[in-house]
């Protein structure tokens, strides 16, 4: 009996050390306890920080700060000492997030500029080709139409008049010169859909980085970031445009699609700091978390206060460096979980829920508030059957989700920042939330509501706006800068040819020539008016000189 015991006892302990399992590998996110003689330093930003993003910086008044520096090089040589790899570092976290197992980090914590090792995940392996080719783009020029009587956005006018962006369009405001970062898991098919031939043809598509993979294939994974960027960037007038055709974008991919870990919420973190230091304006995440295939590392509601998970503290600080965050806010709405989830979470980023066409919340769409009591989410925009590009060629399709409202205000704010180019992202976003439809009673299923990007730009111009800005006997605004000596009008229809000669009349009959004027001939026209500083203050008729005809545009008051 004994003999067979120890035979028994001996088996057993020669299956477990033959068919012992390596130890698994994941991904944990080290903290650092300073910067202390790092090579980097604020008085030389130029060295992490790119001229457009120190610019932006300065038109804000937002200074270098030592959240800015990056992790001291010295502290990733050690780790790599101790045989781990760095996946990604985070400057203003001043963190690093590092693949090993558990005994390669327990054996991180004998370093003393060590303060923190948090487990974020199991490490999956890529599965996708390193550094995948682009695909040769085929330009399209025959290509559907909406049909008879469809305007020049096409499928797009719906979810586009929602915001009140076609005034912005006709008025031939696009989102020109405006960078926008948009971070997902993946866009299969951009690099060939004739959707985006616009923005890759005119050098405004940058494929940016893959954070997950690291390597540059990002138009692989997933058609969720396809959509995601269509509802901005597509540009097929007559079938399907976006809120923002003439922007510029710069695609990350930050969203793991194989598994669901905390360390995508670092990812995000990383991919923000990229879009920083490029110069990017605007950045869209349709991306979210609460649930991880690792239930123990799942949010709680009292985790949602914007200052505890990970993502949501860097998310925060996004916000401070001059860009505006749009992130949706969850679809989460209508199930036992109905809150918002990290990061839109965080203080300072706008978290975009979903109207329906009838500009009510959208069922599934997250709420609030947060733990610490906040209001969210913070703004509104269309996410029920939204269309968007489909899977190939000129395919489309209807999506429903705050993943696509999000993008939908981030392209309308585009296309509105792009004609105040001199303007901060507070000043913009100022503009946009009072002219929300719910910004003096915001709760939380729609925040401060759905904003009205019209009536922002007006204002940002300082036209005069009747009580009723769709008045159709209002055809025409006018703005009027008195120290700067200019006048600016908006004509609700194009001008019949092109003008010769402007001139102001006065109530006595006296003409004033103006010799320094432009003109934006589209089908909402725009017509500029300088030097005029030392013109009489009183009551004038606008009278316009074509190669046909003389038109009397408008009466006005020049204080």
């Amino acid at each position: 009996m004994k003999k067979i015991l120890l035979i028994s006892c001996f088996c057993v302990f020669t299956s477990l050390l033959w068919g012992q399992k390596p130890p698994i590998v994941g991904k944990y996110w080290i903290e650092f306890k300073d910067k202390a003689q790092s090579p980097y330093c604020t008085c030389r930003p130029w060295e992490f920080l790119s001229a457009r993003a120190l610019a932006r910086r300065a038109r804000a008044g937002i200074a270098v700060v030592d959240n800015d520096l990056p992790v001291n090089p010295a502290y990733l040589d050690a780790l790599r000492a101790k045989n781990v790899r760095i996946h990604h570092t985070s400057r203003w976290m001043n963190a690093a997030t590092v693949i090993t197992d558990s005994s390669g980090a327990a054996s991180l914590r004998s370093l003393p500029f060590i303060q923190q090792i948090t487990y974020v995940g199991r490490h999956i392996v890529p599965k996708e080709p390193k550094d995948r080719p682009l695909k040769h783009r085929i330009v399209t020029t025959n290509y559907p139409k909406a049909g008879e009587g469809a305007d020049d956005l096409g499928y797009g006018d719906l979810q586009n008049s929602l915001l009140n962006l076609p005034l912005l369009y006709y008025a031939g405001v696009k989102g020109d010169g405006i960078w926008v970062a948009v971070m997902d898991g993946g866009f299969n098919n951009v690099d060939t859909m004739p959707f985006f031939d616009s923005i890759a043809l005119t050098g405004r598509l940058f494929p940016g980085w893959d954070f997950v993979e690291h390597d540059g294939g990002i138009y692989e994974s997933a058609q969720h970031g396809t959509a995601v960027l269509s509802v901005m960037s597509a540009n097929l007038p007559g079938y399907f445009v976006g809120a923002a055709p003439h922007a510029t974008y710069f695609l990350l991919k930050t969203e793991d699609t194989a598994g669901e870990y905390p360390v995508e919420e670092t990812n995000w973190i990383a991919g923000a700091e990229w879009a920083d230091s490029v110069g990017v304006d605007i950045i869209n995440a349709s991306l979210g978390y609460t649930s991880f295939n690792d239930t123990t590392l799942s949010h709680n509601f009292k985790q949602l206060d914007g200052k505890t998970a990970i993502g949501s503290k860097g998310a925060a600080i996004a916000a401070t460096k001059g860009m505006i965050i749009c992130n949706s806010a969850g679809n989460s709405g209508d199930e036992p979980w109905r809150y918002v989830g990290v990061p839109a979470d965080a203080k300072g980023i706008i978290a975009v829920g979903a109207v329906t066409s009838a500009s009510t919340r959208a069922d599934f769409s997250s709420m609030g508030p947060t733990a610490d009591g906040r209001i969210k989410p913070d703004l509104v925009a269309p996410g029920e059957q939204v269309v968007v590009a489909g899977d190939v060629g000129t395919e489309l399709g209807l999506s429903n989700g705050t993943s696509l409202a999000s993008p939908m205000l981030a392209g309308g704010l585009a296309a509105l920042w792009s004609d105040f180019p001199e303007k901060t992202a507070n000043e913009i976003l100022e503009a946009v939330y009072q002219a929300a439809d719910q910004n003096t009673e915001p709760d939380n299923e729609r925040g401060y509501g759905l904003p009205n990007l019209a009536k922002a730009w007006l204002h940002l111009h300082g036209f005069w706006v009747a009580a009723q800005p769709n008045d159709a006997h209002q055809d025409a605004f006018f703005a009027s800068n008195r120290a700067a000596g200019t006048m600016q009008f908006l004509v609700f229809s194009a001008l019949p040819d092109a003008v010769q000669s402007i001139s102001l009349v006065d109530e006595g009959g006296r003409v004033y020539p103006v010799t320094d004027f432009s003109v934006s001939n589209q089908k909402i026209s725009r017509i500029w008016l300088r030097g005029l500083a030392q013109l009489p203050p009183g009551a004038y008729q606008v009278r316009v000189v074509t190669n046909q005809s003389t038109i009397n545009l408008l009466g006005l008051f020049f204080k």
